[in-house]
């Protein structure tokens, strides 16, 4: 599996059993959701992949990526509670594993660590009469830099 899928897996599983481990109703997706949309949801997307030069004659660089992370709510409350929890879950950075070992989870090898920085939230504000759904809606965009362990 390359490692940018395992990332991806890395931060899914982090939202599913870290930030939302102990909120058992709470419907957690990989990728914008494409199905009747069930309250409350939180769904992790990749936006974008910037690869950095690291050091001269060196091909291997760092790779930035930049990360959506939607709330849909069934209220105010709940919105901004879960959005709030997320970004104090996010200040402390994400474990990569190596999901070809062990997968699914729940005891794989760390790989590296995904540095967070640039986290923003934005309550999204539609009307409720043109989708009731998606009224309690918070979007929490971040970068993240790879950063690999050493043996």
């Amino acid at each position: 599996m390359h490692l940018l899928r395992k990332q991806d897996l890395s931060i899914y599983y982090f939202l599913r059993d870290t930030v939302f481990g102990s909120y058992e109703f709470v419907n957690v997706e990989d990728g914008f959701p494409d199905k009747d949309l069930e309250l409350p949801t939180v769904t992790i997307e990749a936006l974008d992949l910037t690869p950095l030069q690291f050091e001269m004659g060196n091909r291997v660089g760092r790779k930035n990526r930049l990360w959506a992370i939607d709330v849909f709510a069934t209220n105010k409350a709940q919105r901004d509670e879960f959005g709030y929890l997320i970004i104090d879950n996010l200040e402390n950075g994400i474990c990569v594993y190596n999901y070809d070992e062990n997968f699914p989870p729940p005891t794989p090898t760390q790989l590296g660590r995904l540095d967070t920085f640039g986290i923003h939230a934005t309550p999204v504000i539609i009307f409720p009469e043109l989708q009731e759904k998606m009224y309690w809606r918070m979007n929490i965009s971040f970068s993240t830099e790879y950063h690999q362990l050493t043996s």
